[in-house]
């Protein structure tokens, strides 16, 4: 009669590690294949403007936004990705402290008007 020895720490280590290398490489054989590559657009915008002849500037204007009537935040957010800076005149006695509570009562300048960005739109706020 044989007898059997329980199997030591070390071979039950092993089988575990050998079973997680097959399962791996199952699952890579089963075809998990390369990413899928990155779309790439380019979009070309012809200009009218003749070439710089490297003394010159080039100044951008963008149309303001209309944000009267806007929420505090979201007309900070509109405003600032168009390339403005912003003021705020309020009514508040501590200003404006949660951004949410307060609207756009009026805009200088106007909706549409053409600025360079980095200007300032100031914009007069009411409670909401």
């Amino acid at each position: 009669m044989t007898v059997r020895r329980p199997a030591s720490w070390t071979a039950v280590a092993l089988g575990v590690a050998s079973g997680f290398l097959i399962g791996v490489l199952f699952v890579v054989a089963l075809g998990i294949g390369p990413a899928e590559q990155p779309r790439t657009r380019t979009v070309t915008v012809a200009s009218r403007a003749p070439p710089l002849t490297g003394d010159e500037t080039v100044i951008t204007k963008t149309a303001v936004p209309d944000v009267v009537g806007e929420r505090l935040d979201v007309a900070h957010e509109r405003l600032e990705r168009s390339g403005f800076l912003v003021k705020e005149e309020d009514n508040g006695l501590f200003g404006s402290v949660v951004d949410s509570n307060w609207e756009v009562a009026e805009q200088d300048p106007p909706a549409e008007t053409l600025l360079e960005r980095g200007s300032t739109v100031t914009i007069t706020l009411d409670r909401r």
